[in-house]
């Protein structure tokens, strides 16, 4: 089955868009209301916890990009069987995983306040929360998590955003309304669990309705069942790496300075994580476009468009990572307060840690979906223990500059490595045109960037001046990467592929 792409993808991130929007604005109100009715070290509190349990779904090995990616080609076959065997595994692995996280979870209490640098907040027990934060974790496992890969599978990740559009302002008004009234942090926890059983019956619903035909049966083959072992397998390193990227930082930072620092890092950290998260929306719904793309068409279409789309990434990341330079420091000002911000050079470390992470996300959704995880199965090995070893050395060094700096070299090790993987086994070319363009873009966004910011440093940072530099911002690095690009071949084919997509959507 031809799985229609261009309207699927475009389908997904509409929808996604619509539900990160939600997904900013709450969290942003609900770290707001917890700041000042409960205060910073809170904030903390739910960053650490939140580490702690990103670092017991390791459990989960991976199995759930395997999953999907097996369910690609009996999809494109029309081999229901198939699909109900896999729904059958995937089913049976996510409740030993809910468990697995349950005991471990269970097993880490005593340790807890080992993590804890300084006092806690006199009105918690901060095993009472823990557990809260581990039962919903271990629910999101046990209730019927295999239907989100039939979702995925089907490239209609549209429905978890619509789904999630509506429960999510729902859960968000129980929890803001509980802190509210009773000032207490264990009335907003309380509410997670809930809207997490919530969230997985409707999907369940939504799925049995939709997919009648495709519930959990059978077993699959050994010859299939090997393959998924060897993807799970080489999956593993990557699901490591990319927990200890993204966790490993605020239990360090807990170990080393406390919740107060952890939760002044974590605004900083929000805030990019959420521009990181809209940009993901596409990244996710080109992914099984792309596997079908792999699959059906000519390796040289697959390179035009990889070269587009990373042009596409290019300039996207470059953009925001201006706009992050040169918007944080009065952004924080108005939200935070002079006292809970960092100083200026770590905004721009936190720019330089955006562009490097985000820049790699063409090749590493290519690699996603044409499924060459065995491939590149020792560099996320490689990347984690450069992570951790410069995360604890350097944070004694230079403090939470490390923290950043760890993690943007043991990125910039990545590249590389994940690049060759891309051209070898996709694209059987060198990489050399890729890395001259990538260069460039990089060059241009660099001048365009010191000329904006040039413009923006003069005004200050209250709100009227915040408004005059998000204006800036917004026109004069893109007039700047335009004039720096438009005569490329990659400009002129995103020019015809975004006019296409815009007369397609105009005809419907």
């Amino acid at each position: 089955m031809r799985i229609e792409r261009t309207k699927n993808t475009l389908r997904n991130i509409i929808f996604g868009f619509g539900y990160r929007l939600l997904n900013i604005i709450l969290p942003f109100i609900s770290r707001t209301a917890i700041l000042y009715i409960l205060g910073e070290q809170y904030l903390g509190l739910s960053s650490l916890f939140t580490s702690i349990l990103s670092f017991l779904s390791l459990a989960d090995l991976g199995v759930g990009g395997a999953m999907v990616y097996s369910m690609y080609k009996p999809i494109a076959e029309n081999d229901t069987k198939t699909i109900r065997a896999l729904l059958n595994l995937y089913l049976k692995f996510y409740r030993i995983i809910g468990t697995v996280i349950l005991v471990l979870g269970l097993c880490l209490i005593p340790f807890l306040k080992v993590l804890v640098h300084e006092e806690l907040p006199g009105d918690v027990n901060i095993y009472v929360l823990y557990i809260l934060y581990l039962i919903n974790t271990c629910l999101s496992y046990w209730l019927f998590a295999y239907k989100s890969a039939l979702l995925q599978a089907y490239q209609r990740n549209d429905v978890e955003s619509k789904i999630a559009m509506v429960i999510t302002p729902l859960s968000y008004i129980f929890m803001l309304g509980a802190l509210f009234l009773t000032h207490n942090y264990y009335a907003y926890v309380i509410w997670l669990p809930f809207f997490t059983i919530v969230t997985n019956l409707v999907r369940m619903i939504y799925v049995n309705k939709y997919f009648p035909e495709l519930r959990p049966q059978g077993h699959i083959s050994q010859e299939l069942r090997a393959s998924i072992v060897k993807k799970v397998t080489a999956l593993l390193g990557t699901k490591l790496n990319t927990v200890v990227l993204n966790a490993a930082d605020n239990i360090v930072m807990a170990a080393y300075f406390g919740l107060t620092t952890i939760g002044i890092y974590g605004n900083y950290y929000y805030i990019m994580s959420s521009i990181i998260g809209f940009l993901g929306i596409c990244y996710s719904a080109m992914t099984a476009g792309l596997g079908n793309s792999i699959a059906l068409e000519s390796v040289d279409k697959n390179y035009n468009d990889f070269m587009k789309f990373s042009f596409i990434n290019s300039w996207l990341v470059g953009w925001c990572t201006i706009c992050l330079v040169c918007l944080y420091q009065p952004f924080m000002y108005l939200w935070a307060g002079k006292d809970l911000m960092f100083p200026f050079y770590i905004v721009l470390e936190f720019g330089l840690y955006f562009y490097v992470y985000q820049i790699r996300k063409i090749p590493v959704t290519y690699k996603d979906a044409a499924g060459i995880w065995w491939e590149d199965r020792f560099r996320p090995y490689v990347s984690m223990i450069v992570n951790l070893v410069l995360n604890i050395v350097l944070t004694q060094v230079i403090g939470v500059s490390g923290i950043i700096l760890s993690t943007v070299i043991s990125l910039l090790i990545s590249i590389p490595w994940e690049n060759y993987t891309v051209f070898k086994y996709i694209f059987h070319r060198s990489s050399r045109e890729y890395y001259k363009k990538m260069a460039y873009y990089a060059l241009t966004v660099l001048l365009s960037g010191i000329v904006t910011f040039a413009l923006c440093s003069p005004w200050g940072n209250g709100f009227p001046a915040l408004l005059i530099r998000a204006c800036i911002c917004l026109i004069v690095p893109n007039l700047l990467i335009i004039l720096g690009n438009f005569k490329g071949k990659e400009f002129q084919d995103s020019k015809v592929f975004l006019i296409s997509i815009l007369k397609r959507k105009g005809a419907e």
